[in-house]
């Protein structure tokens, strides 16, 4: 895992991922507010009805100023229940996006708590490794690492795991193995047991009770951390299976569209051709909170702008467990961790990293 040439290959092809959903400068109104591009600004997720909207608006207005006779009343007159209907509607927008908001960071600390979780895991594993069956260990890490990976795949709804991505981790014989699971995660986590009853499970010939005592109590903090792993992927699972209540979606959304369609029929006597581009603006300010709560509540696409950085993370994640086995082989001198299918090098691992935010 610690070798250089493998460490590049996995950088190279997280950095891919990266490159789809880049980091933004939330201090740069110029960039944020003037210079977003219709991808960052989930255009997709209300392109459609906004457009029907300005196409009803557009054809409207025409034929009120060129064919229609010229009248002074119209649906002005309910311009009070106009009001009515968009104070309540703005309390509804605000409590999608606001859910919407609060899903996106639960799933954003779920995901975190893997990097938690696999260092601690990796941690306690080398630290208390030392005399122990050294390829099992390696297991131990080369697990944890897969499991991160596999879970974002798998949160994705994509079966296969891309070789670069594990390059010195697993070999292809396991990444197979791992593509064809029922559920990778879990697939992973079963294996990560496993290792970690291959390192410490099974008692030195002779030992005291003490050493039993403390042999155990070892188990329970690693087994303790593949626990906390298979929490928060279960969290994720049951964060992207679960959206908002139909019943309230489809009342925002009739309630929406009703009250933009009908803007240019209400205020068309007063604002004339200035209609069209009224309607433009407020149907796209409100259709834009509605979009961005859509756009935010299942965040697991690879392709989405305003989805989770997870091959970041991921790639961040790898990085913590290269540093661990680094130390300890340094600290420790036990050349024969870390060195998976003959890797020999760890020269330059704590230079590659990607130039991006990792925090967790």
């Amino acid at each position: 895992m610690l070798d250089a040439d493998n460490a590049s290959t996995r950088a190279r092809a997280f950095e891919r991922g990266a490159t789809l959903q880049p980091e933004y400068d939330s201090f740069s109104w110029l960039k944020t507010a003037l210079l977003a591009t219709p991808r960052a600004r989930g255009l997709r997720a209300f392109a459609w009805p906004w457009l029907c909207i300005n196409g009803v608006s557009v054809l409207w207005t025409s034929l009120y100023e060129l064919a229609l006779p010229k009248r002074t009343s119209s649906l002005g007159s309910f311009g009070m229940v106009y009001q009515l209907v968009f104070s309540t509607m703005g309390f509804l927008l605000v409590f999608r996006l606001s859910r919407a908001a609060v899903r996106f960071w639960d799933c954003r600390a779920a995901f975190g708590n893997f990097n938690v979780g696999v260092r601690r895991l990796v941690d306690v594993a080398l630290v208390h490794g030392k005399g122990r069956d050294a390829r099992a260990l390696d297991d131990v890490c080369a697990w944890a690492c897969a499991f991160v990976v596999a879970s974002k795949q798998f949160l994705r709804g994509v079966k296969t795991i891309s070789a670069e991505e594990v390059m010195g981790i697993l070999s292809d014989d396991d990444r197979k193995r791992v593509e064809n699971a029922r559920h990778p995660p879990l697939y992973c986590a079963s294996m990560l047991r496993r290792a970690i009853h291959r390192a410490f499970g099974v008692d030195e010939k002779g030992g005291t009770t003490s050493d039993t005592i403390r042999l155990e109590s070892r188990l329970r903090q690693l087994h303790e951390q593949c626990d906390f792993l298979i929490t928060n992927e279960g969290a994720l699972e049951r964060l992207r299976g679960t959206k908002l209540p139909m019943i309230y979606v489809m009342h925002l959304r009739t309630f929406l569209m009703a009250y933009c369609v009908s803007m240019p029929f209400v205020f068309v006597n007063q604002w004339r051709w200035g209609t069209i581009v009224a309607v433009a603006v407020v149907s796209f300010a409100l259709l834009g909170i509605e979009g961005a709560a859509t756009e935010c509540e299942i965040p697991f696409s690879a392709d989405h702008a305003n989805h989770l950085r997870m091959d970041q993370y991921a790639q961040a994640c790898l990085l913590s467990v290269g540093a661990y086995l680094a130390w300890n082989e340094r600290l420790e001198g036990a050349n024969d961790f870390g060195h998976r299918e003959g890797n020999v090098s760890c020269a330059s691992l704590e230079d590659l990293v990607i130039d991006v935010d990792t925090n967790v």
